[in-house]
């Protein structure tokens, strides 16, 4: 009864805002009517849905009859005539009950139908780590729409292909730990979130580091901080320490996850991979996609440059996140007065490390996808320094949203040109 007046209270303040800003309510219909028809349409890349079938059965590879459903052997591992998937199995494991009830009916379980709801968790989870630091139900219910719409994120929550898929998890996983953080700090339950995360993409895992440090660079005594760090690590380590098992009953080396034997089809990126799959040499071109890297024109012929509509396109090969997110600018001209503030720059630069070293880049995205790893920190610096200078959103700002959000729309539909 209690749970149904809180829920029923949450519906009628949602109304309340809407009610009170238009463009608001025109902005989050539009995008999630786009999010759920693109999640309920049918994706080939179900990579996930078929692993988790495949663990159902006791296997850590594609089952024959799956991977002809598959179709492709594009990004597999083929290791002792046997296919395997080098993601993390986190999101194969998430699936499981929900591949095993739908095969029970003879249905197949798209990943998308689970990808939908949790956008919409992200968007609660959003609302209420805003609200916690203090922003209005509006700006709140506003910024939330910033992290989803204005960001290389509406990329991922538009394409429920596996790579994708992945990076939903670990959005969803990212904000719920610092939901947690804002609300109880139970170190313990953080420790397990971040090892889930290790569990879906590696480079994300590394977030830990923000916790460590505001553990370690608190006021507290050393008991404190020993007994916290420990709170911390254990179940991480724990629980991290499942993908090197994971590896090993794969490819008899803890340490091998599958990147190195990956079969690529696109020569670019077996050529950038000659280079080594973490290399120095890489640097330049994911520093390049990430940060400058703009939209291309499109051209009437091969000869001219005569432009044609809709005269630009996205860059699949990546675009700069102060493009996707041009609100981020405001990184530039806040001043960070607070530890937290340092921590989350700290913590997002070393994410980016590894990611802005390896040959991937990202190909076929919206935006620069891997910042998703660092992108919630950097996305928490902006809002509590924004909120510790100004206090209320601006109008610009919010007219700066919903525009970047739109032309961000624009841009996705520009990929399939």
């Amino acid at each position: 009864m209690l749970k149904n007046k809180i829920l029923l209270k949450n519906i009628k303040n949602l109304f309340l805002i809407f009610q009170r800003d238009i463009p608001l309510l025109f902005l989050i219909i539009v995008f999630f009517s786009f999010i759920f028809l693109y999640n309920f349409y049918i994706n080939p890349s179900q990579h996930f849905s078929y692993l988790a079938n495949s663990f159902l059965n006791g296997k850590f590879y594609f089952l024959e009859n799956d991977i002809l459903k598959i179709g492709t052997d594009n990004d597999m591992v083929l290791y002792n005539n046997k296919y395997y998937w080098p993601l993390g199995p986190l999101p194969a494991i998430i699936l499981m009950p929900f591949v095993f009830i739908f095969k029970f009916l003879n249905l197949f379980f798209y990943q998308g139908y689970l990808q939908f709801f949790l956008i919409l968790l992200i968007l609660l989870i959003l609302f209420k780590i805003n609200k916690k630091i203090n922003f209005s139900k509006s700006d709140s219910l506003y910024l939330a729409s910033a992290f989803l719409f204005s960001s290389m994120f509406l990329g991922v929550a538009l394409i429920s292909g596996s790579w994708y898929f992945a990076h939903v998890i670990v959005v969803f996983l990212i904000l719920l730990a610092f939901l947690e953080y804002f609300n109880k700090k139970r170190y313990f339950l953080i420790g397990i979130i971040f090892g889930l995360i290790f569990l879906t993409r590696n480079t994300a895992g590394l977030g830990l580091l923000f916790f460590i440090l505001e553990i370690f660079l608190n006021r507290k005594d050393i008991k404190d901080k020993i007994k916290n760090l420990f709170l911390l690590l254990f179940p991480f380590i724990l629980i991290a320490g499942l993908l090197f098992f994971y590896n090993y009953l794969r490819f008899n080396n803890f340490l091998e996850q599958g990147y190195k034997l990956q079969i690529l089809q696109n020569n670019i990126l077996k050529t950038n991979r000659d280079y080594g799959l973490l290399n120095l040499k890489h640097l330049a071109g994911n520093i390049y996609y990430s940060i400058f890297s703009m939209p291309l024109p499109i051209f009437i012929d091969n000869l001219s440059r005569v432009f044609k509509f809709p005269f630009i396109k996205a860059n699949y090969w990546g675009m700069s996140i102060f493009l996707t997110s041009p609100y981020l600018i405001y990184l530039f001209f806040l001043k960070f007065k607070d530890k937290i503030s340092y921590f989350l720059l700290i913590t997002a630069i070393f994410i980016a490390v590894p990611i802005f070293l390896y040959y991937g880049i990202g190909f076929r995205q919206f935006g620069y996808r891997y910042a998703l790893d660092f992108f919630p920190f950097l996305f928490l610096l902006f809002i509590i320094n924004y909120r510790n200078k100004y206090k209320l959103l601006s109008k610009n700002l919010k007219i700066l949203i919903i525009l970047s959000s739109l032309f961000n729309l624009y841009l996705f539909f520009t990929l399939f040109i």
